[in-house]
């Protein structure tokens, strides 16, 4: 049996938790305290402080374990020790969002610095109303580099959720 490792990270808020929680075959593993930053309060009520953790199987030989990154820029020395063996990266960008669509490039960034990755780029919460608009979403991911995917999923929608990880291991084949 083979075990593999798929970081999903992104901004406060981009639907990093909820990503594991729809897809894990486990109960899984969450680090969630409430929020102490001012100004972060208001937008929800706990956050990630160390790691969340699920797993799914894609048959009786594959397992990939999933691992999701705080969100908040104080806890990203975790990421040197979440990249190990990784194979994909899964940056997550809430769609309502301006500054966390924006923010997507500089948490791919991250991750490159310490390890180059397959990567696709999913834009949560497609499922809730005011949504960026296409082209400005564009513009805020200019730097995106042209390779890596941007899809558009529910966070809460089991399918989606499988179609991000699916494509992230499609990235890691093409690469190969």
């Amino acid at each position: 049996m083979a075990i593999y490792k798929i970081i999903v990270t992104g901004s406060f808020n981009s639907g990093k938790t909820e990503f594991i929680k729809c897809i894990s075959e486990i109960d899984p593993i969450t680090t969630d305290k409430p929020v102490t930053e001012e100004g972060l309060k208001d937008i929800k009520s706990f956050t990630t402080v160390a790691i969340d953790f699920g797993t799914i199987t894609i048959d009786k030989d594959i397992i990939i374990h999933i691992y999701a990154t705080p969100g908040q820029e104080r806890f990203k020395f975790i990421y040197d020790i979440l990249e190990k063996n990784a194979l994909a990266l899964i940056v997550l960008g809430d769609i309502t969002s301006k500054e966390s669509v924006s923010n997507m490039y500089k948490y791919y960034r991250e991750f490159m610095k310490i390890k180059r990755l397959p990567a696709v780029f999913a834009l949560t919460k497609k499922d809730l109303p005011n949504r960026i608009d296409d082209k400005v979403i564009e513009q805020l991911l200019s730097n995106k580099p042209k390779d890596i995917p941007l899809i558009k999923i529910s966070n809460k929608n089991k399918e989606e959720v499988k179609q991000a990880i699916l494509l992230a291991l499609e990235q890691l084949v093409a690469e190969d």
